[in-house]
C-alpha cells in the first residue's frame, strides 16, 4: 500500500490550479502600499494575486509540447473559423492570458508606463513592435503594410525620445532605451532573400584580402559575413543593372537555381534604404539605440549589411554633439557555426574603420526551421547550426568572454570612445553569472566595501555604465532579471533589461505562436516553463500559508 502525502503537500500543490481560474474572472488582491524607493527582493512579491494566477496557468500550458508545436496553427484555424463569437471568444482567452503575460501593451504609449515600473526595479527596456504576418495569410499589398508599420516605428523611436527626456529630468542617465527593429517587416521579405543570393554570389568575386573587403567575408560560414562593398546591392546605382547577370551555385552557401535580384527590386531597395537610414538618424536624434534583429539565414546577408552599413555610419562620435556611444546594434546568433568567424571579422572591421561596434550576443531562435529548410531544399554539407546545445552554450560563453575583454583593451587604447557596447540576451543562468563573473574579474566592476543591502555589490566603472546590459523577455525569466539588479549596486543607468514586446491582439497572434515554437528549448528545459510555475506556485502557496 502507497503512503499518503501529507494534506499540506497536496494543498500545496494543488492550489495554483485551483485558484489559476480566478485569474480570468478578475480575482485582485490589495495593491501593495510600500513606498520603498528599493527594488523588491523579488519582481513575484510586487505583483498581484491575479497575475500569479495567470502566470501559473500560462506556464502550465507552456509544458505541453503538443500545444506548443500546433499553436500557430491552432491559433490561426480559431481566429479565422466561420463559427459564430469563436474568434471573439479566442481572442479574448488569448487576451487575458498569453497577451497579458508576453506583451506590454498594443501601442509604445503603453509600453512607456511598464517601462517606467521596470525602472522603478532597476530595469531597463527594449521595444519591440511585434505585428508579423499571419504566414498563414498572403499578404496582398506589402507596400502598404510596411509604410504602415514604418510609421509605428517612427511613432515608438518619438515615444521613447519623450521618455529618455523625462529620465534624464528626473536624475537619471540617459541612453539605455532601445528599439528593437525586424527589417523584414519593412520590406516584401522575398526583396531580401533574392538581394542575400546575390550578395552572397557577388562577395567572392573580389581579391583583396583587406578585413573590410568581401574576400575576408567570403572565408566565413554560411550565411557568410558583410562587407564595404554590399552597398552595390543595397544602395542601387546607375551600375547597378550588372548584378541581374550573377548567376549560378556558390560552394557551401548558394543553389545553382536561387533567385537572385530582378529589376524591379532595384526600386524597393533604394526605398528600403531610405527607411532604415530615415530611422537611424531618427534614433541617434532622440537618443534611442536601434537594434537590428537577426532573422532566417535566407535573409541574413542582407541584414548583415544594412546593420554594417549603418554602423559604420551612425556608430561614430559627431562633433559638436554628445557621444553616448554606438546608435546601432547588430545581432550575432551563437548557434550558427559561423559565430567565432563572424564576430572575429566584426570587431576588425570595426577596428579597421574607425566605429563603434554594438553587440547583441543571443543564441539563436530558428534551430528547428533552419534544419528542415536545409533538408528541404537539398543543400549538401552540414546545416549552419551547431550539432547540440551544448555546442551553442560553448559558442555563446566564448563570444561572452571575448566580448568583455575586447571591451576592456578597446577601454584602455587611444580611442576609448569607440570601445564596444554590449546587450547579452540569455536566458541561461551559467551565462548571466558567466557576465557577472568576467565583468569582475577584467576589473570593469569592483566590489563595494559599504554597508547595507549595497555590501559586496559590483559598481561598473563610470566608463563602462551605459556599455554592459543582460536582457530577457518580457514576461520570462524575471529571476534572472532580479539577480542583476542585485548583483550590482543601484545606479541611474540600468544593466538589466526586459525585450518588451507590442501590438494590437490580432497582430500579435502570429508573433505569440511563433515565439513559443522559438522558445520551445527554452520552455522545456532547465529554468523553462516548469521553473517559472515552480517560481509562481511557491509564492502563490507563501501568499496563502504566510
Amino acid at each position: 500500500m502507497s503512503r499518503a502525502r501529507p494534506l499540506s503537500a497536496i494543498l500545496r500543490r494543488r492550489a495554483p490550479f485551483v485558484l489559476a481560474g480566478a485569474a480570468l474572472v478578475g480575482y485582485t488582491a490589495a495593491p501593495s502600499t510600500s513606498s520603498t524607493l528599493e527594488p523588491p527582493s523579488s519582481s513575484l512579491s510586487s505583483l498581484s494575486t491575479q497575475a500569479l494566477l495567470r502566470s501559473y496557468l500560462v506556464y502550465t500550458l507552456c509544458t505541453l509540447p503538443s500545444l506548443i508545436d500546433h499553436s500557430p496553427a491552432l491559433l490561426h484555424a480559431l481566429t479565422h473559423s466561420p463559427v459564430p463569437g469563436l474568434r471573439a471568444l479566442t481572442e479574448a482567452g488569448v487576451r487575458h492570458t498569453f497577451f497579458a503575460q508576453f506583451v506590454a501593451g498594443e501601442t509604445a504609449a503603453e509600453c512607456v508606463g511598464v517601462m517606467r515600473a521596470l525602472r522603478t526595479r532597476g530595469v531597463g527596456g527594449v521595444l519591440n513592435y511585434s505585428a508579423e504576418a499571419d504566414e498563414h495569410a498572403a499578404v496582398k499589398d506589402w507596400d502598404s503594410e510596411a509604410r504602415q508599420r514604418l510609421e509605428e516605428v517612427e511613432r515608438a523611436i518619438e515615444a521613447l525620445g519623450a521618455y529618455e527626456d523625462e529620465v534624464a529630468r528626473d536624475g537619471g542617465a540617459r541612453g539605455s532605451s532601445m528599439f528593437a527593429l525586424k527589417i523584414t517587416g519593412l520590406v516584401d521579405p522575398a526583396v531580401l532573400q533574392r538581394a542575400s543570393t546575390t550578395l552572397l554570389r557577388l562577395r567572392p568575386l573580389t581579391s583583396s584580402n583587406a578585413p573590410s573587403s568581401p574576400a575576408a567575408a567570403s572565408t566565413v560560414l554560411y550565411p557568410g559575413a558583410p562587407s564595404d562593398a554590399d552597398a552595390r546591392v543595397l544602395i542601387p546605382d546607375a551600375k547597378w543593372g550588372t548584378l541581374l547577370a550573377l548567376t549560378g551555385s556558390v560552394e557551401g552557401s548558394v543553389l545553382v537555381n536561387e533567385e537572385g535580384v530582378r529589376q524591379e527590386d532595384e526600386r524597393e531597395l533604394k526605398i528600403l534604404w531610405e527607411r532604415v537610414r530615415g530611422l537611424a538618424e531618427r534614433a541617434r536624434d532622440r537618443g534611442v539605440k536601434l537594434m537590428v534583429d537577426a532573422e532566417h539565414t535566407e535573409y541574413q546577408p542582407a541584414l548583415d549589411a544594412f546593420t554594417l552599413l549603418l554602423s559604420a555610419e551612425f556608430n561614430r562620435p559627431q562633433r559638436g554633439t554628445t557621444w553616448s556611444g554606438p546608435v546601432i546594434i547588430g545581432t550575432y546568433q551563437a548557434y550558427l557555426t559561423r559565430q567565432p568567424q563572424l564576430l572575429d571579422y566584426a570587431l576588425k572591421h570595426a577596428e579597421k574603420n574607425s566605429y563603434a561596434l554594438g553587440v547583441k550576443l543571443v543564441r539563436g531562435a530558428y534551430v528547428v526551421s533552419e534544419r528542415e529548410r536545409w533538408a528541404r531544399e537539398g543543400r549538401a554539407g552540414a546545416d549552419p547550426i551547431w550539432p547540440n546545445k551544448p555546442a551553442t552554450d560553448e559558442c555563446y560563453n566564448a563570444s561572452l568572454r571575448l566580448l568583455i575583454s575586447t571591451m576592456k583593451a578597446q577601454l584602455q587604447s587611444r580611442r576609448p570612445e569607440l570601445a564596444l557596447s554590449l546587450v547579452f540576451g540569455t536566458h541561461n543562468a551559467d551565462s548571466v553569472d558567466l557576465v557577472i563573473e568576467r565583468l569582475e574579474a577584467e576589473q570593469l566592476a569592483t566590489r563595494t566595501a559599504g554597508e547595507g543591502a549595497a555590501a559586496g555589490r559590483l559598481r561598473l566603472k563610470d566608463e563602462v555604465k551605459g556599455k554592459v546590459s543582460v536582457a530577457q523577455l518580457y514576461g520570462m525569466r524575471d529571476d534572472l532579471s532580479d539577480k542583476i539588479v542585485d548583483a550590482f549596486e543601484p545606479s541611474n543607468m540600468p544593466i538589466a533589461l526586459k525585450y518588451i514586446a507590442y501590438g494590437k491582439l490580432a497582430e500579435v497572434i502570429p508573433f505569440l505562436g511563433r515565439r513559443a515554437i522559438e522558445n520551445k528549448s527554452v520552455m522545456s528545459g532547465q529554468g523553462g516553463a516548469a521553473f517559472e510555475r515552480g517560481r509562481v506556485g511557491a509564492e502563490l502557496w507563501r501568499r496563502v500559508v504566510g
